[in-house]
């Protein structure tokens, strides 16, 4: 018995160590690759049955237990069961073979043994239950090694483990027709490993478990054992890797404050010195020592790994090498590499998010990033085809940094190099963007020749698009509206799981459909802004970019204005109903709900109100926050903010009548300055500007619509996975848009896991500061407060002047605190936060760029905005005396507030 069921972990051939279990299977493989491995044992999971036998009743055993009605199988009666497999005496000749496998690893050096479940069903390929059994460290006498081994048979003895083995039961009932429970063989190997005194460990990732970007790796390291990394206790040094080239994307010195250590006294934790904590764990070679290590592993597997490793005093070990149980990985590049890319110096590369930072500011959950950066990548190759730009298929236009999305300036200015005259100083004044003198020194110009014979043909295909685009969009708007109601209009509840994954089919479906038209108005729009721009450049120079802004405002109709205009009539129509004036300025905004508003006019407008614009909301292109259908706290700020405006304070008409004029004064000026005969075209070209823009914001409301589809969709899947595996129900935020569908198509199991790991990556990402908004190579751990000047620059996004008190809101839940009349400053603001402008006398953000949505909004509300300000939410303080001029994109502090003592 003892030498079939107890083995050397080298002696153990892979494809025959069924009974072994994951972990021990995969570290044999390592060991006989010749991988570094600490000595181990393994024990074969039918040494557990055998105990098991002897130490209960049929009916406690874990066949039984899965057949059993959940309701009988209660904690207490777990628990129970747990102890007497404790209790319960090994089979003599095999604890003898312990003792023995004990003493050779001590004669090999070991100090302690670390003993290791290793389940048959863990560290499966399609489905991982780590770190559901038990795993004992520094094991250091016989006895106690005995007692571990009975400690990690007795997990399996726990309702996560029961819920994990009933998933998979049900999955293959559902999937073979097999027969529930004695579909499921688990029994619990062991694995008696010699133990590492770590000096430094950590996780390695051969994929990015976030993006599934299989052209990157990450690894998270600190000081001591890795437990305290894996069991996210500890803030690690975390670092994102180019999986071709070595290159660091992105490094972020964790906080390492404490350490878990082996001493002769024990297994301990300790504060790590202070000047540890500042710097990084891993010496460089160490780095480069485990991306070699990472490459030879995964290519030895062939598929993506999660690698545990150790180095103790200098040396490199590989506690185990898990497959990472996700369906949407691509092991090896995202896309292949150009020979000029990898000669390139990624650390020259200039990334920004100042434009996309304002459509999906912040962290985003993996479900969002998955979905948008698709769309994102495909939107900007769409428009540069629109300009008559060719794109290199392996182009690097998007990227995350701590899970914030950025753009590849150097790669989009490459591109637009194409086009004759245009420079980066040109396009980042459309859009917004730091680095500009790095951009124009080092982007090498592709060329214009083929752009140039390509012109005819961008000409006539820009031309016929646009013939007849209003009627195209009408078009698809009347089909767009069908399907929205019938994908809408579906009970999720009531789907089985293969429906509720034909029902994600025909969301992505309605994205596609939206996003392509949306996308060509979008590249029509810059190609016509591109062209609009040059020509003002020659005719109004330096006055150019405020008469452009001019030209494009007061249109009176743009849909993502419509929120905040409605809103200011519903408060207005407040001022005349008694009751609801009294319940919108006397409640609370954070709890207050139309229906708690008494019968009459006002609640009535604003449940069409929410009818008509529900969906909407701050960060609304992030699928896991809430619309203002499911929280209206904004809406009800905004609307107390206005019934408590000073009367005689001009109102929306007032405001839109002088935009109109503005636009009209503008319209003469450009008559004034343009030749006669170019007169024509010129006015031609601002129509088309002026039709992009407004297109473009009614055809954004409509890809806005679809995400809160996706996002019913992600609701309703994630509370069937909190109930399957008790992961929370906003699980399906944290699997990829290919692993969403997979798992409720079947085609993989448990999750929980991987959405375990990836909430906590994201909760470390949401902890660290906002990379700079632009930065070169990669971000640094803290962007640096700029010098106290007295005035910020940024990108002038609306006209005008005003001088007033400063109202810094980091979020849309400080919306009541805005008084009507103050400064809004704010990280950024998108159309969820639009209806404040309306409240606000000045808006200024730290994100954005004259072309974005928010610019726009600002424009015709005719609200003075400065926006891409980078640092305003940290120069600038609530109560501050400001001047913001909107025409030269400055903000000036005439008077500081007082700030609150340190003490």
């Amino acid at each position: 018995m003892t030498s079939r069921h107890l083995r050397r972990i080298e002696t153990i051939v892979p494809r025959r160590s069924e009974g072994f279990g994951g972990k021990a299977r995969g570290l044999a493989a390592l060991a006989r690759a010749g991988f570094p491995v600490p000595a181990a044992y393994a024990l074969a999971g039918d040494a557990a049955e055998v105990h098991a036998a002897a130490a209960l009743p049929q009916a406690d055993r874990i066949a039984a237990l899965l057949d059993a009605p959940e309701s009988a199988v209660t904690a207490a009666r777990l628990d129970a069961i747990a102890a007497r497999v404790r209790a319960h005496p090994l089979d003599p000749p095999l604890a003898a073979a312990l003792r023995d496998a004990f003493r050779d690893l001590r004669r090999g050096g070991a100090r302690s043994v670390a003993v290791r479940s290793s389940s048959t069903r863990e560290d499966e390929q399609a489905a991982s239950g780590a770190g559901l059994h038990a795993t004992l460290l520094d094991v250091t006498t016989e006895e106690l090694m005995l007692d571990a081994v009975r400690t990690c048979w007795a997990s399996v003895y726990s309702p996560r483990v029961l819920a994990y083995l009933r998933s998979i039961a049900r999955d293959a009932l559902a999937s073979a027709g097999g027969s529930g429970a004695a579909e499921v063989e688990a029994k619990v190997g062991v694995v008696v490993q010699a133990m590492v005194p770590a000096d430094v460990a950590g996780v390695l990732f051969t994929v990015n478990p976030l993006t599934a970007d299989g052209g990157e790796m990450v690894l998270n390291a600190s000081y001591g054992l890795g437990s305290l990394v894996v069991d996210g206790r500890v803030s690690p040094d975390t670092y994102r890797i180019d999986k071709a080239t070595g290159f660091v994307r992105d490094r972020i010195v964790g906080e390492k404050r404490v350490r878990a250590v082996v001493t002769d006294a024990g297994l301990s934790e300790e504060d790590v010195p202070l000047a540890l904590t500042k710097r990084e764990a891993l010496e460089p070679h160490q780095l480069e020592e485990l991306v070699a290590l990472g490459r030879r592993i995964e290519a030895h597997f062939g598929d993506a790994r999660d690698v545990e490793w150790a180095y103790a005093r200098g040396t490199l070990y590989v506690l185990q090498a898990r497959p990472v149980t996700t369906v949407a990985v691509r092991v090896g590049p995202r896309r292949p590499r150009r020979s000029r890319e990898r000669a390139a110096d990624r650390a020259r590369i200039v990334w920004s998010n100042v434009n996309v930072g304002e459509a999906l500011p912040g962290v985003a959950t993996p479900l969002t990033w998955s979905i948008l950066s698709k769309f994102s990548e495909l939107g900007f190759r769409r428009a540069f085809g629109a300009l008559g730009c060719s794109v290199p298929r392996d182009a690097e236009l998007v990227g995350d940094f701590r899970g914030r999305i950025y753009l590849n300036l150097s790669e989009f200015m490459a591109i637009l190099s194409q086009v004759p005259g245009l420079r980066p100083r040109t396009m980042l004044a459309l859009g917004g963007g730091g680095e500009v003198d790095r951009l124009e020194a080092e982007v090498h110009p592709r060329g214009h020749a083929a752009f140039i014979a390509r012109l005819p043909f961008t000409v006539t295909r820009f031309v016929r698009e646009n013939v007849a685009i209003t009627a195209r969009v009408a078009a698809f708007e009347a089909s767009f509206a069908v399907e929205r109601g019938r994908v809408g209009g579906v009970d999720l509840r009531i789907l089985a799981p293969q429906a509720l994954a034909h029902a994600l089919r025909d969301v992505e479906r309605l994205l596609d459909d939206t996003g392509a038209i949306m996308l060509t108005c979008y590249g029509n729009l810059l190609g016509a802004v591109v062209l609009l721009n040059k020509v003002l450049d020659v005719v109004a120079k330096e006055h150019s970019a405020s008469l452009q802004r001019d030209l494009i405002a007061g249109l009176a109709d743009v849909d993502s204005a419509a929120p905040g205009l409605a809103l200011w009539h519903i408060a207005e129509m407040a001022r005349t109903d008694a009751a609801a004036r009294t319940a919108l300025v006397d409640g609370d905004p954070r709890t207050l709900r139309p229906e708690q508003l008494p019968d009459g006019p006002t609640r009535r407008a604003l449940l069409r109100f929410l009818e008509a614009h529900g969906g909407r909301g701050a960060r609304e292109a992030e699928i896991s926050e809430p619309r203002w259908r499911e929280d209206p706290s904004l809406l009800f700020a905004t609307l107390r903010a206005h019934l408590q405006r000073p009367a005689g304070a001009p109102g929306p008409l007032e405001l839109e009548t002088r935009r109109r004029a503005a636009r009209e004064a503008a319209e003469l000026e450009l008559a004034a300055r343009v030749p006669v005969l170019a007169l024509a075209a010129v006015r031609h070209l601002l129509g088309l500007v002026q039709r992009f823009v407004r297109l473009r914001e009614r055809l954004r409301a409509h890809v806005t619509e679809v995400l809160g589809l996706f996002r019913a969709v992600a609701l309703e899947a994630g509370k069937r996975i909190d109930v399957k595996e008790a992961c929370g129900a906003d699980a399906a935020f944290f699997l990829a848009l290919d692993e969403l569908r997979a798992l409720l198509e079947g085609r993989i199991g448990v999750v929980a896991p991987l959405v375990r790991a990836r909430r906590m990556q994201y909760l470390r990402d949401l902890a660290l500061p906002d990379p700079p908004d632009t930065f070169v190579g990669f971000p640094p751990p803290v962007p640096e407060l700029p010098a106290e000047t007295g005035t910020l620059s940024g990108l002038a996004a609306s006209s005008g002047r005003v001088t007033a008190r400063v109202r810094v809101l980091l979020s849309p839940a400080q919306a009541g605190e805005l008084l009507a009349g103050e400064v809004l400053v704010a990280p950024y603001a998108d159309v969820g936060w639009s209806p404040l402008f309306l409240v606000a006398a000045a808006v200024v953000t730290d994100l954005g760029g004259p072309l974005s949505h928010a610019a726009i909004i600002a424009r015709e509300y005719g609200v003075p905005s400065v926006m891409n300000v980078k640092s305003g939410t940290r120069a600038l303080h609530t109560g501050d005396l400001v001047e913001v001029d909107g025409d030269r994109g400055t903000v000036r502090v005439v008077e500081s507030a007082p700030r609150a003592s340190a003490s």
